[in-house]
C-alpha cells in the first residue's frame, strides 16, 4: 500500500521514478533504516533499496523491498544510472548538494517534490504504529514517574533529566525522543529549557517534557509541578492551563479542524487574560518524527482523521516568573480522542 500509493503518484505526474533518502522515510516505505542511509528508488512498476556494503546485512534481514549494496560512490552512481532516470521525485529535506551530485552523475535532469503524498500517508497511522506509539507513551509515563519521585529541594535539573532517561532505556527505549526539558523556577517560563545545572529551590514550578523513542516511534508528554506548597498566582495559571488542555483532548475528534482545535485551546488561555503568554501552537503530529504533520495552529486547517496522532500541550509562560505546559500525546479515533500518555495531570 505505502510504495504502491507512492508508485500511482509518480505515475500521475509522469516522473521516471522517486528517490528517497530520509531515514524516516527509508523506514516508513522499506521497515529497515540503516545508521548509514541507502537510497530508496521507486519507479512506476518496482522497487530496490540500495544500501552501503556495511549495512547490507542488517537491510536485507529487515527490508521489504529487494536490497542491493554498493561499496563506493561511483558504484552507487552507476547503479542510478542504470534506470535511465530523468524526471524524478524526491523530498524537499535532500540537500542541494545531493541534487547537484544526482544531476551530474546518475543523469537526472528534472526533479519534483514527492513530499504532499508522502505526508498523505504518514498522516494516517497504522494499527501497528499506534501500538508502537502507545509502548513509547507507555515508557515516557514511567520516567515521568521517576521525575515525579525525584524531583526535590537541591537535586539540579540534570540529575533528574538522567534518572529518566535511565528509567526510559531500561524499559525499552531506544533512546529519549528529544532532550529531555526540566525547567524550574524562572527557566520554567523557557518553553525549550532544556535540563541545566540549576538546583531546583523550594516554591520552584517545574516543567518536564519528555518522550521516549520506541521501535522508531515517538510519544512526547509534559506535566508542571511545584516544590513544596504553590502560591496564588501558581495555581491560578495551573488551573487555566489545565482547563485548556482537558477542552482541547475533549474536543480532539474527526471533523475539526487542526486550526479550530487551536482556537478552543487558544480561548479559554485568551479569556482568563493570559492570551500574550501563549506562545506556540497547541500542538503537533507524533510518529516516526517528533514534530510532523498535522500542526495544531492557526495555520493548519488539516481536517482530523481517526488515526491521526497529534499532542495537545497549552502552556503560559510568564518572563521572571515561570510557566506552566501540560501536555499530552492522543489518537484520533472513531468518535473522539483516546489518550496515550496517562500519568495524572491534576499535580498542582
Amino acid at each position: 500500500m505505502r510504495i504502491s500509493r507512492l508508485q500511482e503518484f509518480l505515475a500521475e505526474k509522469e516522473l521516471d521514478g522517486g528517490i528517497i533518502t530520509s531515514r524516516e522515510n527509508l523506514y516508513y516505505f522499506t521497515g529497515s533504516a540503516p545508521v548509514l542511509g541507502g537510497y530508496l528508488v521507486v519507479t512506476p512498476d518496482d522497487a530496490l533499496f540500495i544500501v552501503p556494503e556495511l549495512e547490507y546485512e542488517e537491510a536485507k534481514e529487515t527490508s521489504k523491498v529487494p536490497v542491493e549494496k554498493f561499496k563506493t560512490g561511483k558504484e552507487l552512481y552507476e547503479r542510478l544510472s542504470g534506470f535511465g532516470l530523468r524526471r524524478v521525485g524526491i523530498e524537499g529535506k535532500i540537500r542541494f548538494s545531493s541534487v547537484q551530485t544526482l544531476r551530474e552523475k546518475a543523469g537526472i535532469n528534472d526533479f519534483e517534490l514527492v513530499d504532499d503524498v508522502i505526508k498523505e500517508l504518514r498522516i494516517i497511522k497504522a494499527p501497528e504504529e499506534i501500538e508502537a506509539i502507545e509502548a513509547a507513551c507507555k515508557i515516557a509515563d514511567q520516567a515521568m514517574m521517576a521525575a515525579l519521585e525525584e524531583i526535590s529541594e537541591g537535586r539540579r535539573e540534570r540529575e533528574i533529566a538522567a534518572k529518566m532517561e535511565y528509567v526510559m532505556k531500561m524499559n525499552g527505549a531506544e533512546k529519549p525522543a528529544f532532550d529531555t526539558i526540566i525547567a524550574s523556577g524562572p527557566r520554567s517560563a523557557l518553553p525549550h529549557g532544556v535540563a541545566s545545572d540549576r538546583r531546583i529551590e523550594k516554591g520552584d514550578l517545574v516543567v518536564i517534557d519528555e518522550g521516549a523513542l520506541y521501535r522508531h516511534y515517538h510519544s512526547d508528554m509534559t506535566r508542571t509541578i511545584v516544590v513544596g506548597s504553590p502560591n496564588e498566582k501558581q495555581k491560578e495559571i495551573y488551573e487555566i492551563v489545565l482547563e485548556a488542555q482537558r477542552k482541547g483532548v475533549d474536543a480532539a475528534r474527526p471533523g475539526i479542524t487542526a486550526k479550530d482545535l487551536d482556537t478552543i485551546v487558544r480561548d479559554v488561555i485568551a479569556d482568563y487574560g493570559y492570551g500574550d503568554y501563549f506562545i506556540h501552537s497547541t500542538g503537533h503530529g507524533v510518529g516516526l518524527e517528533i514534530h510532523e504533520w498535522p500542526g495544531v495552529s492557526q495555520r493548519d486547517e488539516t481536517v482530523l482523521k481517526p488515526g491521526m496522532v497529534i499532542t495537545v500541550e497549552p502552556g503560559i509562560y510568564i518572563p521572571k516568573f515561570g510557566g506552566v505546559r501540560i501536555e499530552d500525546t492522543i489518537v484520533i479515533t472513531e468518535n473522539g480522542a483516546r489518550r496515550l500518555t496517562k500519568t495524572e495531570r491534576e499535580l498542582i
